[in-house]
């Protein structure tokens, strides 16, 4: 087997494209189901569809882990310096 409890033997090997064919063990009704829920038409592609969701989730889990920009810490959420009545009277009026 690969990493512990990955469910995945060794011996596997990586094809052209990036692509890895390996024995893994799923648990079927749950794979069947999102098939049905999704309109997939192969287990590949409902396989492929999982991992694509698990990565947007880890990567959006991981951004949301990072402070959004350095001054959030210090509650600091807008320039002291920023002068948002100079900047209005600066924009040209709108067209009626």
């Amino acid at each position: 087997m690969g990493p512990a409890g990955s469910g995945l033997r060794s011996g596997s090997r990586s094809r052209g494209g990036g692509r890895l064919k390996t024995t893994v063990e799923l648990d079927e009704a749950k794979l069947v189901r999102v098939m049905k829920l999704t309109g997939l038409a192969t287990q590949r592609e409902a396989i492929d569809f999982a991992l694509t969701l698990a990565e947007r989730a880890a990567s959006v889990k991981s951004l949301l882990s990072r402070p959004f920009f350095a001054g959030i810490a210090d509650r600091v959420v807008v320039d002291p310096a920023y002068d948002v009545l100079a900047v209005r009277r600066k924009e040209k009026p709108a067209r009626a």
